[in-house]
């Protein structure tokens, strides 16, 4: 009987969890990324989302078409994966999506993309009076600068002109707009008057990410291959830039190669062909791939490069160099894309953007440049690009939260003969009930009634924020919400004599810039200015209101230690993740990823030792094994030195213990594992050196 009252009091709870969480449906044509970009974008964001967002939302993916691969492969990332029934009689995909799923009758938030999905997302607000967020990935008007037709009556420009102006209908028509990229947002700014465009640029996509970054032999590989990932498209031939690189590569000479992944189906010889007579690209030089729709297939093509490149003349965003990025791959992008947008906010990240999007002779200086450095400097230039990325831009917003504690310092009522009124509701919302007026002076009031003046001002503050926070309705608060946008602030509660702001920072440099300005007074200056009305004074019947604000120091420095090992997780995870692929490759590599592999683990060691010196409350713990600080710290250089040379020793036919222990090796940590190993065959070691003396 207890067990039955325990079980169903621990059922209710749940039952009361599921009630609480918002249900959020990402509307797509599929789950996979059978068709590109969108499907890549919507997957991934929906995926991050869920995971960040347990306590909150409940995420659902509405989707044209799935099968049993899809469904468990998006219940495994934690989002529910619906599949709408099909419209009888119609040969449009995207129709059925209009009408709501019975198994989510009412979510309370569609998030839709640009004309295809937006229109569906329009009609299940008006069936379901849900809220609507709509994402915008291209502008319609620059792309009909470029694109051609085979038909002659077509206008490009024209067609496009008609596009874009859907485009923003239905951006009028969402409860808030969002851009992928600054470029978007910039451009959609403008073209969207008394709306604001939010912004979101993509994170580094794990699942590339994990993989190793030395998959080719490359001190047998003679030919510098540049692949390029699009689709074959007439109308997009010269969109994309094709015809630059190929120029390129013809000019280059028969070293370099140009891979191109994107026929479709039976035209492959007819891509060939366009190559061949638009360009000065040769035969031999080129290769022609049907388009990847498999992320294993892609992988592995991204290893197979020696550069990916995005010469587009003009690109919303280009989520193929961000896909090449995340596997530390060396790439190019033109600078009229929206990732180079994104990298100019990146340390290293302006060294592979080529400015000039119509200029062959420059993507071939700078794909020349590329080729004499050595295999070695290319990849781990590559890997600090990734490391460098993941820092500024994250998927998650919700990886650090700091609270910014705002409270009253001073207040000094009105002049008692000036009689005001102030509002008053003790669950601190607005009501229209008159309250008493503060007609006492300072040392006429007990303590008790200056605690609730101070709690109410700060109510009224929250109240104030809150009414002027949602879309289009900000001017009151404009400076405030500006200098907070970048910050994703929000009020999270009120309690007595406290106002407390939660801070998510989703990298480690917003983190800092919103310490440093706290450290130096801005942000409680900011705070001043902008929560402390006329509005409010005249409320509370104050001639003044002074705010102070305090943040935990142990608080900031525990979540930059959690970004800074996660980056150096990163690091020794991709290095040591090569073995995997074959120990030749790591022990050829350049004093500079050893040195890279120890000044990783030293440092990683010096936060470990932090965290036992200091008990302090923890981010959201990152999976894996536990390890202790001396296992860090104990010898580095000579520990790293060792494992290449056991790796040497294995090429070399010497030593055949590595292949069994290197499955043991299964997280960031598995450096630390080596101890044991090496220390098991110091005899081996020391002959070694021995040799070499």
């Amino acid at each position: 009987m207890a067990c039955f009252e325990a079980w169903t009091a621990t059922r209710s709870e749940e039952e009361q969890k599921e009630q609480r969480l918002i249900d959020v449906m990402f509307l797509c044509d599929e789950w996979k990324s059978s068709k590109g970009g969108l499907s890549t974008f919507n997957r991934e964001f929906a995926i991050n989302l869920a995971q960040a967002t347990t306590d909150s939302m409940k995420i659902h993916c509405y989707v044209s078409k799935s099968d049993d691969q899809d469904r468990e492969d998006a219940k495994q990332h934690g989002v529910n994966l619906i599949t709408a029934i099909s419209v009888p009689g119609s040969a449009d995909s995207i129709e059925c999506l209009k009408f709501p799923p019975s198994k989510l009758p009412n979510p309370q938030l569609v998030i839709g993309h640009g004309r295809k999905l937006g229109g569906p997302a329009f009609s299940l607000v008006q069936n379901t009076k849900c809220k609507w967020i709509q994402f915008v990935h291209v502008y319609c008007e620059d792309l009909g600068k470029y694109k051609k037709t085979t038909m002659a009556a077509t206008d490009t420009i024209e067609e496009n002109e008609k596009k874009h102006k859907m485009e923003i209908e239905l951006c009028k028509a969402a409860d808030a707009v969002v851009a992928v990229g600054s470029r978007l947002q910039q451009k959609y700014s403008r073209s969207l008057l008394n709306v604001k465009v939010d912004i979101i640029t993509p994170g580094i996509f794990e699942k590339f990410s994990s993989e190793s970054w030395v998959a080719v032999d490359r001190s047998v590989v003679k030919n510098f291959t540049v692949f390029m990932f699009g689709r074959a498209a007439f109308e997009d031939l010269s969109l994309k830039g094709y015809d630059i690189i190929a120029n390129a590569i013809g000019s280059l000479g028969k070293k370099f190669n140009l891979t191109f992944v994107g026929s479709s189906p039976g035209e492959h010889r007819k891509v060939e062909q366009w190559f061949l007579e638009k360009t000065c690209v040769t035969r031999n030089q080129l290769t022609i791939r049907g388009y990847c729709s498999e992320q294993e297939e892609l992988k592995l093509m991204f290893y197979q490069s020696d550069l990916v490149s995005l010469p587009s003349r003009t690109e919303g965003f280009g989520l193929v160099a961000l896909e090449a990025i995340s596997a530390c791959v060396p790439v190019l992008v033109s600078g009229e894309s929206g990732i180079a947008e994104a990298l100019q906010n990146v340390d290293g990240g302006q060294s592979v953007i080529v400015e000039s999007d119509d200029d062959a002779t420059q993507w071939a200086q700078r794909i020349k440049e590329l080729s004499s450095q050595s295999p070695e400097e290319r990849q781990t230039n590559a890997m600090k690009l990734r490391e460098n990325y993941r820092k500024v831009y994250s998927w998650r917003t919700q990886y650090g939260k700091l609270n910014v504690n705002v409270d009253v310092e001073d207040l000094k009522p009105a002049d008692a003969d000036k009689h005001s009124t102030a509002s008053e509701n003790a669950g601190c919302q607005r009501t229209s009930t008159a309250l008493g007026t503060c007609r006492k002076r300072r040392s006429d009031t007990e303590i008790d009634d200056l605690q609730a003046l101070k709690g109410k001002a700060l109510c009224l503050i929250a109240l104030n924020y809150l009414q002027t926070t949602p879309p289009q309705s900000n001017e009151e608060h404009n400076e405030f919400m500006q200098y907070l946008e970048k910050m994703r602030v929000v009020i999270s509660g009120v309690s007595v004599g406290s106002l407390v702001i939660t801070v998510k920072c989703d990298s480690l440099k917003s983190l800092e810039e919103l310490w440093e300005d706290y450290s130096c007074g801005h942000l409680e200056k900011i705070v001043q200015v902008c929560f402390v009305t006329e509005k409010i004074l005249k409320e509370l019947n104050l001639s003044e209101l002074k705010l102070k604000i305090t943040m935990d120091e142990e608080e900031y420095d525990a979540y930059r230690a959690h970004f800074d090992k996660a980056a150096l997780r990163a690091i020794l995870s991709s290095i040591f993740s090569t073995i995997d692929h074959g120990e030749e490759a790591l022990a050829s590599q350049s004093h500079l990823v050893r040195s890279t592999v120890i000044e990783s683990w030293q440092r990683l060691g010096e936060l470990n030792e932090q965290e036992q010196k200091k008990e302090v409350v923890q981010p959201e713990k990152v999976k894996g094994t536990s390890h202790s600080a001396a296992s860090f710290t104990s010898g580095p250089e000579r520990k790293v030195e060792d494992l290449f040379e056991l790796m040497k020793l294995q090429e070399e036919g010497e030593y055949q213990r590595w292949p069994d222990y290197r499955k043991e090796i299964t997280s960031p940590f598995a450096v630390i594992s080596t101890t044991d190993l090496i220390d098991e065959n110091e005899g081996v070691l020391e002959t070694r050196r021995t040799k070499k003396e």
